[in-house]
């Protein structure tokens, strides 16, 4: 060891370059230490000199000098892990990305952040950038997998900042022992270096915070499940998030896995593999493995394979490489009460969730089931698909139906269930009211409101709750019949009746009803048999299938003159009375709607009344009692607008227009039925709109204007398809 005793102004050369000598520095003064310090130096000849930014000058030093060098040279790493050799769809990722290299640096490390859920190919995607750009990087490239999902294998920071300074050629006994001093020679040792630092798997901010460099010359790439806001709005990280392949490029990756020959001689089994898969590139990759491993396996049996198996059809021999392994470390990685809830979210198979209706699963409050929503998402567990609604991705809810039943009782499934039926039932009920507050319903023995029912201030906002809620609705009706809640199976169709009536969804009627008189039967629930017969009749009606909306009406009469009050009674008179219409039994159509008629006066119902004279009128109108017809439709639309019930009175204004076509009054027989449209339109009726359209086609055909006749009859094929009622007309 050279010593030195020096008095003066000393300067010490600090390199960036690795091809260096390391140099320290001790100066004292009367026995007491005045600067301890370290620095690079390159082995040239003219060691000592350098610019301001790489030069430290300290003045007044008396006393012993000591350097010497340190015995190693700092090695360059690239320790990336190898590339994968598929990739697909993930342009605009890559484009972000690139994007940190051309922005100018702002003395901060630049630092991106790739999240998504497990098996969703945030690892390849950041592996197979960080190859494209490694060249941009001279001084090297860091890769630390901070395992963050496994319970006995996560890496603290200790122990990542350790493995780093060994890469960076730091001898195991210069290594400090405190981690705040690890991490202050890991950011010494990065200033002024370009590297590239891939941290991978990260769980927490806390596991990334220490290796951040600290230095604008570097850049940060971190993958993880989480979104970690923290490294956002602290170290202004920018977040860029995965979700799984669209079904094309899901496609496009089986292909480039397995081969373009196979895929393209069982094209559609192809396509429901992917789809089984939900389109994870985990999922497709394991599943293009299989494919490449079994070469007389045919994609169709491997397809029937999924669909029996689930997940056990895309176990791995690597114990934490399988679709379950990844989504258990996820879930083990949840806070008790937000595993608990995801639990909860498999049992309805429902589209989405609403954050009420989840609050009425989980039994907790709305604010509360918020948070624990938003940890699911951040987890990437749970996908916020629209403000305020939550779904699972396809294979995810396969986990978390397996995790209720694994870690969740019968009885505490059970209760989440009735709670979450006993709140659609009840925000349906508060919403038909708005849609039709001049029905009159059956009482029935509702059970008891759970959590926040919503209010509708309007018409429009209450369909509207019904459009987002529709398959919700259909799926807790199918669920109430899957678990034998008869009460429920029974009560939620009975309270659909008005939505139905609205948006006329015929498939959804038909079923709903069909599990809807089962429980009633099952239950000896008479009164409620006898309102879904009553009702589906409407839907076999608007099918055209007369003799079932016949047969449906005929057994509902006999029931409500046993057990039902009278207006019930003209109700399935009137509704019978169309139908005998519709089959040509005029007089019996006749008898039947002016019975109803009566009573419905009789009974001051004018609602009923006015039902059975529109009816009516239809009837006369085929056998050319034209005025007869008029006369009634005008007292029905007097009755309407009197009760402010706009979509009735479009349709008494387009039955107006159809009575006045059939009497040759063409030109005000198309003022009504246009002025009918404009209601259809405003009060959503697409049902309405679509026979006005029919209508209107009919007209133009008699005065030989074919064009539009045509232009009206598509409109009307159009709405009818997107109903679901069948039809002979030619869009």
């Amino acid at each position: 060891m050279t010593i030195f005793r020096v008095s003066g102004t000393l300067l010490f050369h600090r390199a960036s370059n690795p091809r260096s000598t390391t140099l320290s520095a001790h100066a004292t003064r009367g026995g007491r230490s005045l600067l301890c310090w370290e620095a690079e130096v390159s082995n040239e000849p003219q060691g000592f000199s350098g610019t301001a930014k790489n030069v430290v000058q300290a003045t007044s030093i008396s006393g012993g000098v000591h350097f010497h060098h340190n015995g190693f040279d700092a090695p360059v790493p690239h320790q990336l892990p190898t590339s994968i050799k598929h990739f697909t769809n993930r342009e605009t990722i890559l484009a972000g990305l690139n994007s940190l290299l051309d922005e100018p640096a702002d003395g901060s490390t630049p630092t991106s952040l790739v999240v998504g859920s497990g098996g969703v190919g945030k690892t390849s995607l950041a592996t197979y950038w960080a190859h494209r750009v490694r060249e941009r990087f001279p001084d090297g490239d860091l890769y630390v997998d901070l395992h963050g999902y496994h319970d006995t294998r996560r890496v603290p920071p200790d122990d990542s900042l350790e493995s780093i300074l060994c890469a960076l050629g730091v001898p195991g006994d210069r290594v400090p022992t405190d981690t705040d001093a690890k991490a202050a020679m890991y950011r010494s040792l990065l200033h002024g270096r370009r590297m590239l630092i891939l941290l991978d798997n990260a769980a927490t901010a806390e596991q990334v915070r220490p290796l951040l460099p600290d230095s604008p010359t570097c850049l940060v790439l971190v993958t993880s499940r989480n979104r970690l806001p923290s490294l956002l709005t602290r170290e202004g990280a920018i977040q860029m998030a995965l979700d799984v392949l669209p079904p094309e490029h899901a496609a496009e990756l089986l292909r480039s896995t397995v081969g373009a020959d196979r895929i393209d001689a069982e094209p559609e089994a192809a396509s429901e593999l992917a789809r089984r898969c939900g389109y994870l590139p985990l999922a497709l990759r394991i599943a293009g493995e299989r494919l490449v491993s079994s070469p007389h396996l045919r994609i169709s049996e491997l397809v029937a394979e999924v669909a029996e198996e689930r997940l056990d059809a895309f176990s791995t021999e690597d114990e934490f490489g399988s679709i379950r392994a990844v989504f258990a470390s996820s879930y083990r990685a949840l806070p008790p009460e937000a595993a608990t809830l995801f639990r909860l979210l498999s049992l309805p198979e429902s589209p989405d969730i609403s954050v009420p209706a989840a609050a009425a699963l989980a039994g907790l409050t709305s604010t509360r089931t918020r948070r624990l929503l938003e940890t699911l998402v951040g987890a990437h567990l749970l996908d916020e698909h629209q403000p305020r609604r939550f779904r699972f991705h396809d294979l995810i809810s396969t986990f978390a139906a397996e995790c209720a039943e694994a870690d969740a009782t019968a009885d505490e499934r059970d209760a989440a269930v009735r709670r979450l039926l006993s709140w659609y039932l009840h925000a349906m009920i508060s919403a038909s009211w708005k849609v039709a507050p001049e029905f009159t319903r059956i009482e029935l023995d509702h059970p008891e409101p759970i959590g926040d029912v919503p209010e509708f201030t309007d018409r429009a906002t209450a369909l509207h709750w019904y459009d987002d809620e529709r398959q919700n609705l259909l799926a807790a009706i199918r669920l109430a019949s899957a678990r034998d809640e008869r009460v429920f199976a029974v009560q939620l169709p009975v309270e659909l009746f008005a939505f139905l009536l609205t948006r006329r969804r015929v498939t959804d009627w038909l079923e709903t009803h069909r599990i809807g008189l089962t429980a009633a039967r099952a239950r000896g629930d008479h009164l409620a048999e006898a309102w879904l017969l009553t009702s589906v009749a409407i839907a076999h009606r608007t099918c055209g299938d007369y003799e079932s909306s016949l047969s449906d009406l005929e057994r509902a009469v006999q029931l409500w003159q046993r057990f039902g009050p009278e207006w019930a009674q003209a109700w399935a008179l009137r509704d019978l009375g169309a139908v005998y219409h519709q089959l040509g039994r005029h007089t019996e159509a006749d008898e039947a709607l002016e019975t109803a008629q009566a009573m419905h006066v009789a009974l001051g119902d004018e609602w009923g009344e006015a039902t059975a004279l529109s009816a009516l009128a239809l009837t006369e109108c085929h056998i050319d009692q034209f005025d007869e017809a008029l006369m009634h439709l005008e007292r029905a639309i007097e009755i309407r607008r009197s009760q402010g019930d706009r979509r009735n009175e479009g349709t008494c204004l387009s039955h107006i227009g159809m009575v006045l076509g059939e009497m040759g009054r063409t030109d005000e027989a198309v003022e009504r039925i246009e002025q009918a449209l404009e209601i259809h339109h405003e009060v959503e009726f697409a049902y309405g709109a679509a026979l006005s359209h029919e209508r209107l086609a009919d007209l133009f055909d008699r005065n030989g204007q074919a064009d539009r006749a045509r232009e009206h009859r598509r409109i009307a094929a159009e709405l009818y398809d997107d109903l679901g009622v069948p039809h002979s007309l030619s869009a």
